[in-house]
């Protein structure tokens, strides 16, 4: 099995059961769920982590651009699914159970620090409204703190891409300059051969000469 396959595997398995989980807490007393919530945040956290560790994956292990296309895709599919399945499901009980705590405890114990009885609309609306903007706070600190993990997945791809090119870039210079090197030794063979062909030529035209000396002195020979 490839590791894309395992994170595959173990990705489906986690969301399996951070559902399992939710359909748990929503029948839980608030005690349980508490605890049962934590474990669901745990589960999302650790999905969104397996993704972003499959998309690094992909973009260092597959090499194909059409199945790397593909793999990204589903990738950003299964986002989607987290988000729709898991982490709004979770939001909506998380704000169940604050809304628990902030009305149930003043109802169950009589020293709770708060008289909601005594508490208007109003206020209950107002408590209501700061609490979900702390809400939406914490969401956009985990939104922002896996956005920089994110980014720095993708700084960390982009380091390895340009040390491989430079890798790349050096392998084709020592390429070049090997070349090089045979060409100089190639013009050197052809001067070597240039200047045994001349003194050939010329060593010829000696014996020519010399024949033709030699023919010349013969025939001189025989009318004198």
């Amino acid at each position: 099995m490839s590791l894309l396959q395992s994170y595959e595997s173990e990705f489906k398995a986690t969301l399996e059961q951070g559902k399992a989980a939710l359909v748990k807490a929503s029948a839980q007393a608030l005690p349980e769920r508490n605890g049962t919530l934590k474990q669901i945040e745990e589960q999302k956290d650790e999905l969104y982590d397996l993704l972003d560790q499959m998309a690094l994956e992909v973009t260092n292990s597959v090499d194909g651009a059409q199945e790397r296309a593909n793999y990204k895709a589903r990738i950003r599919e299964w986002k989607t699914q987290v988000n729709n399945e898991l982490r709004q499901p979770l939001q909506k009980l998380l704000d169940a159970r604050d809304k628990d705590e902030l009305f149930g405890s003043a109802a169950n114990n009589g020293n709770a620090n708060l008289d909601l009885e005594g508490m208007n609309d109003e206020q209950r609306q107002q408590l209501l409204a700061n609490h979900a903007t702390l809400q939406r706070s914490g969401d956009k600190l985990r939104d922002a703190s896996r956005l920089a993990n994110e980014t720095e997945g993708i700084g960390s791809q982009i380091m390895m891409d340009l040390r491989s090119q430079r890798e790349t870039l050096e392998n084709a210079r020592d390429t070049l300059f090997q070349a090089d090197s045979y060409v100089d030794k190639s013009i050197k063979t052809l001067k070597v051969m240039s200047r045994r062909l001349i003194a050939n030529k010329a060593i010829s035209y000696a014996i020519i000469a010399v024949l033709i000396l030699l023919i010349l002195l013969v025939i001189f020979s025989k009318f004198r």
